[in-house]
């Protein structure tokens, strides 16, 4: 049987050769892989442009959204006020209304007449009475009243007070009207005058002579405030 004879062959390697082969390896690796990061960084930079274009129409658009809103809030609040007001017109509308179907549907005496609910205030710090009043006719007629109208104070002792006469406030009003009238007017309270009542006086000339007399208590019916 033929027999195989093996030889062993021993190659001396340069190790400087080969040193530089490896270092060369790596510095063109290196030099790829800056360039693949180069490339890729100039076109984010590309890319970031629109970005930033992107952005800032984003903001723009979300700048106006706000606007808008702050805008739709104001409206909404200018017609609820709106809204309130006209309600409130309504409803004195309303009130009016029944205060002239009471005026046309009286069916009193010729010469009937009253004094609707009137409004009393009194400032304390001022020691200064105001009040707004409303006289009426009872009778559905056309007749024309004339007369007067005198509005005073009475202490607890029903004492009244002295008010000047003839001046604006003396609580004296001429009366002529033929469905109703409204007065109003207001005086000073001197110091030591403590008020109980308040009076309301109405003579009448015509169409025919009548007096009329009525008293208010005064802690059931005036309101207590600054003017």
């Amino acid at each position: 049987m033929a027999t195989t004879d093996y030889k062993t062959v021993v190659k001396r390697v340069n190790e400087t050769r080969q040193r530089r082969l490896f270092a060369s390896a790596a510095i063109l690796s290196l030099l790829l892989l800056g360039a693949v990061f180069y490339a890729g960084f100039q076109q984010g930079e590309k890319n970031r442009v629109p970005l930033i274009s992107n952005e800032s129409a984003l903001a723009e658009s979300i700048e106006k959204l706000e606007a808008r809103t702050a805008i739709d809030e104001a409206t909404l609040t200018q017609l609820r006020r709106d809204l309130a007001s006209k309600e409130q017109q309504v409803m004195e509308l309303e009130n009016e209304l029944v205060f002239y179907r009471d005026i046309m549907s009286s069916g009193e005496d010729v010469s009937s007449v009253k004094i609707r609910a009137p409004e009393l205030r009194w400032d304390p710090s001022r020691r200064v009475f105001d009040y707004r009043a409303v006289i009426q006719r009872l009778a559905p007629d056309d007749q024309f009243y004339r007369g007067e109208l005198s509005v005073g104070l009475v202490d607890d002792q029903g004492q009244a007070l002295s008010l000047p006469v003839g001046e604006p406030e003396s609580g004296n009003h001429a009366l002529a009207f033929k469905y109703f009238q409204r007065v109003s007017g207001e005086f000073e309270v001197p110091d030591g005058f403590s008020p109980a009542g308040v009076t309301f006086a109405i003579e009448l000339t015509s169409p025919r002579r009548r007096r009329f007399n009525d008293q208010l208590d005064w802690t059931e019916t005036v309101v207590y405030g600054t003017q």
